[in-house]
């Protein structure tokens, strides 16, 4: 069963800005980009570096170690080094606080 569980307030988080939690013992990254939150997994699938502090640049992030780039919807990647994709969680404001659905 997939539970929805409080990460922080929405206020706290800019457009094309991320911020790296753990929920579940799952590292997750939340990010904002175009106005829409997005979670991924805060792991890069080329060579398992955190996504964290990553450029955010339409619906992309770039993997701030070799500039891996996953789709934030999907979380499928860009380019030669890496093919597997990064998983995504589901994510939504409640009452101005985010949450994400871990299982």
């Amino acid at each position: 069963m997939t539970a929805f569980q409080p990460a922080f307030p929405d206020a706290e988080l800019d457009d094309n800005q991320s911020r790296a939690i753990t929920l579940d013992g799952q590292r997750i990254l939340i990010c904002r980009a175009g106005g829409t939150l997005y979670a991924v997994e805060n792991r890069c699938t080329h060579q398992e570096a955190e996504l964290e502090g990553g450029r955010i640049r339409g619906c992309f992030i770039s993997c701030p170690l070799h500039g891996v780039r996953f789709d934030l919807r999907d979380g499928s990647p860009m380019g030669q080094l890496t093919r597997v994709a990064v998983p995504t969680f589901e994510v939504r404001v409640v009452d101005g606080m985010i949450e994400v659905a871990v299982s």
